[in-house]
């Protein structure tokens, strides 16, 4: 084919960009994000068919705005055919050239049949990327689960092992010390357990919720008071506001949030209105580059605190199970808040 450059274009939040080129675009053209169904190759991969056009001067169906970006400038034909594989639609392949009227039905068919095998490639490269990843997951969550199980029980140990062998040697207060931190050692460890087990329960779908219509402000109040300090947790509710959820999981979820917020911030305020309950800290907020992703599982920033990466993805299972949505915000005054909001009573 006789083209002045090509580029393959793939899909990310319903917007093309460049992902590779020959010759490589400026940066002006490289920033662009097209909407798909807009222009022509955002046209392609609504439609999932190839579109040509002979003469882009004259092509109503043309942005101007992209036709005169950068390296874009230099084109006056142009030929695009959609990336599918396995059905979907998973970006363009594109040739432009100088000349009006540059390619004929050789050069489709050429591109279609070059288009196949680079959506197969594609798809091929993203799936390795995928199993790279989750492997790198799953060796994490084996070192940090190892690590989190590991520390009560080295705690539990120590102390039991201590009062057996040295018994004599202390007096009651040091005894009622010492049975305080296995006690919370032991805590610690059964809530690491339901944690696991309830996250495999939602995943292999063998729990079910009870939707009703319930009192809030109690269980906030429970939570707060279930909170390792309460006068840290501060809660604003009217006395009389109901819910659309179901009680149990809905406290589960909200101690999750509280926990995740004492953890990292040192304070929760909860604040319920109707359809929405609100958990926001005044910590050091949620990394950028995560956002999101925080609802995936095993996926944690640079954090030394302890933790498995589980809470806030078992959140999102418990907020799905009662129809509810969980979305996280970053308030201008700093921290992190989270919304959980209610179907309609």
């Amino acid at each position: 084919m006789d083209f002045r450059g090509g580029a393959v274009l793939l899909v990310d939040d319903r917007h093309l960009y460049v992902a590779a080129a020959d010759p490589a675009v400026d940066e002006a053209v490289a920033s662009l994000r097209i909407p798909v169904g807009a222009g022509l190759a955002g046209r392609a991969v609504a439609e999932g068919r190839t579109i040509y056009s002979p003469d882009l001067d004259t092509d109503d169906r043309v942005d101007p705005r992209v036709r005169r970006t950068g390296t874009n400038a230099g084109m006056n034909s142009f030929l695009v055919v959609p990336l599918v594989c396995l059905g979907e639609v998973i970006g363009a392949l594109e040739v432009d050239s100088a000349r009006r009227d540059a390619f004929d039905d050789v050069d489709r068919a050429v591109l279609e049949g070059l288009a196949t095998q680079m959506a197969g490639a594609i798809e091929s490269a993203r799936r390795h990327e995928q199993m790279l990843e989750l492997e790198r997951l799953k060796n994490d969550f084996i070192g940090r689960i190892s690590h989190e199980l590991r520390t009560p029980i080295t705690i539990m140990s120590g102390f039991v092992g201590t009062l057996l062998t040295h018994d004599s040697d202390f007096g009651p207060e040091d005894r009622k010390a010492m049975l305080g931190r296995t006690r919370a050692a032991i805590d610690r460890l059964s809530d690491l357990i339901d944690e696991l087990l309830t996250a495999a329960t939602f995943e292999a779908g063998m729990a079910e919720a009870v939707i009703a219509d319930i009192e809030v402000a109690p269980i906030l109040e429970q939570i707060k008071a279930d909170a390792v300090d309460p006068d840290r947790v501060r809660v604003v509710c009217p006395p009389a506001l109901r819910a659309h959820a179901d009680a149990k999981l809905l406290k589960q979820a909200v101690n999750l949030l509280v926990d995740n917020a004492m953890k990292y911030a040192g304070n929760a305020e909860l604040t319920a209105t109707p359809g929405e309950i609100a958990v926001r800290d005044h910590g050091p907020g949620v990394p950028a580059e995560l956002g999101t992703r925080v609802f995936e599982r095993f996926v944690r920033g640079n954090s030394s605190m302890p933790g498995m990466g589980l809470g806030l993805p078992l959140v999102r299972s418990l907020c799905t199970a009662m129809d509810a949505t969980i979305e996280l915000e970053a308030p201008a005054a700093g921290g992190a808040c989270f919304r959980l909001r209610f179907g309609a009573l």
